[in-house]
């Protein structure tokens, strides 16, 4: 398996992100709602890409998760249950980086976006520590 220290930095930056737009979206008024989705989407990816590393899969240079899902999904099938939303997230990597309509991303959509980011977060989280102690 990979290095768990390189490792265990891709999961240090993707939580910090997920910190950060949770964080944002409570202190911040009003809240940035595009920085906040965008955050969500930084965290899933980087998480996904922990992953792969640990897998000893391709690191892909994109920002669609929907790519890096499927890597994550040819080790477990478990992935799958993300099929719906990282296409919604990748819509944040790129969408939320310049000056648009200000009704483009609702309070519900920032919402949806910090809860579907937690989930990734947390099961992908696992599922690198079970990779990781079992090659200890």
């Amino acid at each position: 398996m990979s290095d768990s220290l390189h490792i265990s930095r891709w999961i240090s930056f993707a939580q910090r992100d997920y910190d950060t737009a949770e964080k944002m979206s409570i202190l911040h008024r009003p809240v940035p709602l595009e920085i906040v989705c965008f955050l969500c989407q930084q965290s899933a990816e980087k998480i996904l890409k922990a992953y792969t590393i640990a897998q000893n899969g391709p690191l892909l240079k994109t920002h669609d998760l929907e790519s890096v899902l499927k890597i994550c999904m040819k080790y477990d099938d478990r992935f799958s249950r993300f099929e719906d939303i990282c296409p919604v997230l990748t819509e944040y990597a790129t969408a939320t980086r310049y000056p648009a309509d200000e009704d483009f991303i609702t309070e519900q959509d920032m919402k949806i976006a910090l809860e579907n980011a937690r989930e990734i977060l947390n099961f992908t989280k696992a599922r690198v520590l079970e990779i990781t102690e079992k090659d200890q």
